[in-house]
């Protein structure tokens, strides 16, 4: 079996959404093809994702907000191709619903490919996205939280006690934090650019509360960061603190919309970036023994997306230090070919790296691995 499962099906493109609309069916159509480009198939181990059953979700969300969703998909069957609009950019069809259920399926069954499947890491690309839905309602394209509904599984089903959620998307992933915003099992860490969307979120205080306080980790990044900025992040931040809180799974929004060539975002990250990112995810994963699933969020150009999502693939599927040497050549060639370097900078590091620092300082007080002498 290979290292690395890839969960995927053509049923997530039955999701619609308005023409104009930036989160299409033509993001995953789009993965497929560079996973093809590529060869990435041939070598990875790939599964049907399965229905997760409503009370599933409800480990996560409202029954209320559940039976509502499924209520309204019912509706728009009876209007043959219509939509409905939930919120300000929000929109389901009548397949909808079940797409939505089989999206938080396929977290079960990556989650189950790295328990007792014999696979490191599994890569979960699906639509709608989730990372945004709230516990009782819709928000930012997504309908439910893929990766929450997955970590309360993981807890209750496959045995898993501490989990350790990286966000990496362009937005807050404020749906996420509030599932978890009081529960010191599941720590939460999310780089964003800031300000941005959602706009009343997002902030380094914002670190939970009760029992949970301390494990909300907030990343609000300058808009202009790149790759320097987000890896010095990464280093300084997040890999101390998941050593220190030591969990034994990692499970990952992986929005690709702070690439420097997304529409929505401002921020400067390279596919070369994303691999990079993906790599110390994959380091730490080795490093503390534990499994790694990635959960497929944001990015809507859709070369940008493709081939920064099949660059996390590689590089999770990489089997010695030397294939993940190759892979890496793979994406800075084109760079230092032209001799500009091997990551993005940022338009400010003073900035990003005074960020990073008040991040430190404030977090410090909860853990030791942020303190210095």
């Amino acid at each position: 079996m290979s290292r690395l499962v890839l969960v995927r099906d053509p049923r997530f493109q039955k999701h619609q959404t308005p023409d104009a609309h930036p989160e299409t069916p033509q993001r995953l159509v789009a993965i497929d093809h560079v996973i093809s480009k590529y060869a990435v198939a041939a070598a990875v181990h790939e599964l049907e994702p399965r229905r997760a059953a409503p009370e599933q979700v409800a480990l996560v969300h409202k029954e209320s907000y559940i039976e509502d969703l499924e209520r309204g998909a019912e509706r728009l069957k009876e209007k043959h191709g219509s939509l409905a609009k939930l919120d300000a950019d929000t929109y389901m069809g009548a397949e909808s619903y079940e797409t939505a259920l089989l999206a938080c399926g396929a977290g079960m069954v990556g989650l189950d490919a790295v328990t007792t499947g014999g696979a490191h890491a599994a890569f979960v690309a699906v639509r709608p996205p989730g990372h945004h839905a709230l516990i009782d309602k819709p928000m930012g394209f997504c309908l439910f939280n893929n990766i929450a509904v997955a970590a309360r599984y993981a807890q209750q089903s496959c045995g898993y006690k501490k989990v350790f959620i990286i966000d990496w998307d362009v937005h807050h992933g404020n749906g996420t934090q509030w599932a978890f915003y009081d529960d010191p099992s599941v720590f939460f860490v999310s780089f964003q650019q800031y300000p941005f969307w959602p706009f009343d979120s997002g902030w380094y205080t914002e670190d939970g509360a009760g029992e949970g306080r301390g494990c909300n980790m907030n990343i609000p990044l300058p808009r202009g960061t790149g790759d320097r900025g987000y890896l010095a992040a990464f280093d300084q931040l997040v890999a101390p603190l998941m050593q220190e809180f030591s969990p034994d799974l990692i499970l990952v929004s992986a929005g690709y919309d702070a690439h420097k060539d997304d529409p929505l975002g401002q921020q400067r990250i390279s596919t070369a970036g994303y691999a990079m990112l993906s790599q110390r995810v994959s380091d730490l994963a080795k490093q503390l023994q534990v499994p790694c699933v990635v959960f497929l969020e944001g990015g809507y150009n859709v070369k940008s997306l493709s081939e920064s999502a099949v660059a996390t693939m590689r590089v999770l599927n990489a089997r010695s230090e030397a294939e993940q040497g190759e892979v890496h050549a793979s994406y800075l060639m084109p760079f230092a070919a032209a001799d500009a370097g091997h990551v993005t900078g940022d338009e400010s590091a003073h900035n990003v790296d005074e960020r990073i620092e008040e991040v430190r300082r404030h977090f410090s007080k909860y853990w030791r691995s942020l303190r210095r002498a």
